[in-house]
Parts: C-alpha cells; structure tokens; sequence
C-alpha cells in the first residue's frame, strides 16, 4: 500500500470517528436520563439500519443500471429489427412493381386489398377496394376453348392461380398474361407442321397417285359403250372407291395441316351414332360384313363436336384394322361418367410393344404402303375435342383403340 493510499484511508477511518461520536453526544444530549448503554445500543441498531439501507439502496441502484443497460441493447435491437424489415418490405414492394405477373391480394372480405402495376394493367382500374367477384364480372368472358387459361373481355388470355395466405386470412391471386405465349406456340406448332409436310409430299403423291391412277382406268372403262352391265357397275364401284381413299388421304392431310378442328355442333349421341352407321357401310363394300357397329349410349348424351371430322377419324381406325389384316371389326359406343366412348377392336395381328409410343407419330406407319398419318390425325381429332385417345395391343391378339370426348352437362 503506498503512502497517499494510508493517509487517505486514516482519515475516512477517522472521519466516520468523528461522526460516530457526534452522532453519540447529540443522542445524549436528546436523552439526557438514559444511560450510555442504552444510549450504545440504540445507536448500534441504527447503524446496522443505515447500513442496511446503504446496501439495499446501492443494490437497487446496481439493479436499476443494469436494467437500464438491457433496456437500451433491446431498444437498440428493436429499432435494428424495424429498419430490416422496412427494408425488407421496400425490396418486396419494388419486386412487387417489377413483376411481369400480375399480383392480387384479397383480404378476408374476398376484397382487393393490394395490387401491382401488372394487375392494373391486365384487369383495369379502379382494382384496391373492388370485391373480386365484380372484378371478375367485369373484366373476364370464359370462353369454350380456354382450357387452362381463361379469356379476357379484351380477347387476352390469362392463367389463375390462387393460394392462401399463411398465418392470415385472405388470398394471393397471381396473373400471367398467355396471349403471346399461345400465339407463338401456335406459330411454331404451325410451322413444324409445314416443314412435316414437306418430308410427306413424296410419299402423299405416291399414295394419291396409285388411287388416282386406277380411278382414271376405271373411269376409262365406263366410257366403253359395249361394256356390259355387270362390269359398268363393278367399274363403278372400284371408281368409287378408289375416289373415297383420295378423299379420305386429302381430308388428313388438310385437317394435319390445319392442326385444329373447330366444333361447331351441339350434337346428340344418337346422332353421332347415325353417322358412324352411315359411314360403315360405305367402306369397303367387300369387307364390310366384317364391321359391326354397337350402340349401348343412353339418348339424353350430347356433346359438342365436329362431326365429320370425327366420323373421319372412326372410319380412319375401321380401315387401319382392315387393312392390319382384321376379319372382324367392332365399333363399339358407349357413355361413362361425363364421357362418351368409342371403341374399334379387331382381331388383326395386333402391334409390337416397342411401336406403342410412336404409333400416333405423323409419318411413323408399319405398312409398306400409307402416309403414316392416319392415327396422328385421330389423336389431332381428339385432342380438339378435349378428349383422350388410346391404343393398346392385348396379349391375345388384335387392338383396341379408345376415344374419349366429354360429355355436355345437362342443362337444369
């Protein structure tokens, strides 16, 4: 201990002498009869009082600045916390803004509690405030060939999708604008198809030459006027048929081409069936004893169709089958829930597994002769229709192909 550190601690000690015993003599002179160890005593429990005090208070006071310490690293914590997530939210409301989809938020109440600039520009203003279902009133007109997609009023197309909101009532709506999309898509689609035409003109003019050829010759023979009446009418006949096949190859052709098939009948199942009928007994007059048409659809089934393009593509499967080497065709039609369904099974050769997956393939035939075509243009017929096509070889033998096509909901 150094000297300046002795004298001062003498003198605290020395001080609080002092003041003990001053503090003694103004005790005793307030009580002049008590004796001193009462005197002592009284101030000995007031000392440990004080001291007590002293300490509790400088506890307290400890206390108190280290909750004052806690109280500004929380505050400071918290003001640190609050500038993040402004932060957080300005980048959320810039993206926001920036989005090339539009962005719908839908409070409890189904009303628009927030968009963004994309929003605004696909669906219009006044958008914050409007409840959705007028929105949609407003701006949207569903159409019979949206699919996926639904139509605008102005003709564009948009994709819905719509989420709930974590932890929160409401509804997050995204919007993406489709028109060009599909207007490329279907550009490209058109383009593949003209340069898939240009890999068929070869084999197309074979297959319409031989037809064409053996019409002419026929068509020869009826202008011989010594032709007796059984051979005019047999001539006839193959004339007739030879042109239903070049019929039949230029109508595939022009619906590949065109890649769509527009539906412009609300038609009944019975009706459909009628045709099919009719279009039976014209193919292949020879063989036709072989195809057999059963109708077990009831009468109130009705659907919207193109109905020669989809009595084409029945009679397209009937002759592939006939021509696979079937003896016995069966077209069979039937309804199931929310569909109808066609069926042509033979009993041909059937097909090889691995020719499975490219059978619906334009140009991909198993025949030394054909356009491979067919059957792209059943599956072109059917996807058209919104429906699903199929073809299966069973283990027995022969094939099945199945059309699905939706059913028109009965109208209350």
């Amino acid at each position: 201990m150094s000297q300046a550190q002795f004298v001062i601690q003498s003198a605290e000690h020395e001080a609080q002498a002092n003041a003990a015993a001053d503090a003694n003599d103004k005790v005793r002179a307030l009580f002049p009869q008590q004796d001193d160890e009462a005197v002592g005593s009284a101030l000995e429990m007031f000392n440990q009082m004080s001291r007590q005090i002293t300490d509790s208070y400088r506890t307290l006071e400890s206390r108190v600045n280290q909750l004052s310490g806690e109280l500004s690293q929380e505050s400071l914590q918290r003001q640190q916390e609050l500038e993040e997530k402004e932060q957080l939210a300005d980048r959320l409301s810039t993206l926001l803004k920036a989005l090339p989809a539009g962005v719908v938020v839908l409070d409890s109440q189904g009303a628009v509690s927030q968009s963004n600039p994309a929003a605004i520009a696909l669906l219009g203003e006044p958008l914050d405030g409007e409840r959705w279902v007028d929105v949609i009133r407003r701006c949207f007109s569903p159409r019979r060939d949206d699919g996926h997609e639904v139509s605008l009023k102005d003709g564009r197309r948009v994709s819905i999708e719509i989420r709930t909101m974590d932890n929160q009532p409401g509804q997050l709506i995204l919007l993406t604008d489709l028109t060009e999309t599909r207007h490329l898509q279907s550009q490209l689609a058109h383009a593949q198809r003209l340069s898939a035409m240009g890999k068929m003109v070869a084999s197309l003019a074979h297959q319409i030459r031989t037809p064409l050829s053996a019409a002419i010759l026929y068509g020869g023979h009826l202008t011989q006027n010594d032709l007796d009446e059984e051979m005019r009418q047999r001539c006839a006949s193959r004339l007739m048929s030879r042109l239903a096949h070049l019929e039949q190859q230029v109508r595939d052709m022009l619906i590949f081409a065109r890649g769509e098939t527009r539906l412009a009948e609300e038609l009944c199942a019975d009706t459909l069936v009628l045709a099919l009928e009719s279009a039976i007994e014209g193919i292949k007059p020879a063989a036709s004893s072989g195809v057999m048409l059963k109708n077990d659809v009831s009468t109130d089934c009705r659907l919207m169709c193109n109905r020669d393009a989809l009595v084409g593509a029945c009679t397209n499967l009937v002759n592939n089958s006939l021509e696979a080497g079937a003896t016995a065709v069966v077209v069979q039609v039937t309804s199931d829930v929310g569909e109808l369904l066609i069926r042509v099974v033979d009993n041909g050769p059937g097909f090889a597994k691995d020719d499975a997956s490219r059978l619906t393939e334009a140009f991909y035939t198993t025949k030394s002769h054909g356009t491979g075509l067919g059957l792209a243009v059943v599956q072109a017929v059917v996807k058209a229709h919104q429906g699903r096509f199929s073809i299966e070889s069973p283990e027995q033998g022969g094939a099945v192909a199945t059309l699905r096509l939706p059913l028109l909901r009965n109208k209350v």
